[in-house]
């Protein structure tokens, strides 16, 4: 066991120096009122990283892609149809959302109301689709599941083993979130989060269109070599 503590220690501390999970963390931290809701979106992220080893490791996600192949191949038309339907509706949301930020920067009076605070349940989902985008390139995180695989583990090991993996992951997200907490005071970082909050407003909406057009594309791409 002690080579795979050893992988585990170092793959876990080369995939937390993240800058843009540390980005994501201070601008939430910036844009949310109550702060200790920001540790949903952490927990989140952390509760994918291990349901995501565990799938991967006991082959979960395997089957789930031969599903979706096979899914496909029989019914192309109402799995694209769906995947355009879905990248529309992302992308005129996110064009709603973008003029609704820009009307309240032309109507400034709008801005005294109190912020709204996301709730815990919405910073959570975040987390779970920043962690789903994440691991698109997160190689020391495969490379940590291709060792563990090599070892025939019981289920209690292997969750120990991506604990750990998840927590050392995350210890700079959390170090950043009592820091801030200390620190929020400051002048220097009363200003920052200023200038997060303008920011936050279109980082969403820009979100949404970016993904929306992604899916959108797909699907009429997918759609019209069938048609």
């Amino acid at each position: 066991m002690i080579p795979l503590f050893a992988a585990a220690l170092t793959a876990s501390f080369a995939d937390s120096l993240n800058p843009s999970a540390i980005a994501q963390q201070l601008l939430l931290q910036a844009m949310v009122p109550k702060k200790r809701h920001t540790l949903c979106f952490i927990a989140g992220l952390g509760v994918t990283n291990i349901v995501m080893g565990l799938a991967i490791y006991y082959g979960v996600v395997r089957r789930l892609k031969q599903a979706l192949a096979l899914l496909a191949a029989n019914a192309p038309l109402p799995l694209y149809g769906v995947q355009t339907a879905a990248g529309l509706l992302c992308l005129l949301l996110g064009v709603f959302l973008v003029r609704r930020a820009l009307r309240c920067r032309e109507h400034p009076a709008s801005e005294a109301k109190p912020p709204r605070s996301l709730s815990p349940l919405s910073l959570f989902v975040m987390g779970v689709a920043f962690c789903f985008v994440e691991l698109t390139s997160a190689m020391p995180y495969f490379g940590f599941l291709a060792f563990l695989s090599g070892y025939d583990l019981s289920f209690l090991p292997v969750l120990t083993m991506l604990a750990l993996y998840t927590l050392i992951y995350a210890a700079p997200l959390l170090l950043v979130y009592f820091a801030y907490n200390r620190l929020r005071h400051t002048r220097f970082l009363q200003k920052t989060e200023a200038a997060l909050q303008k920011i936050s407003r279109y980082m969403i909406p820009a979100a949404l269109c970016l993904l929306g057009g992604f899916l959108a594309a797909g699907g009429a791409s997918s759609l019209q070599k069938l048609l």
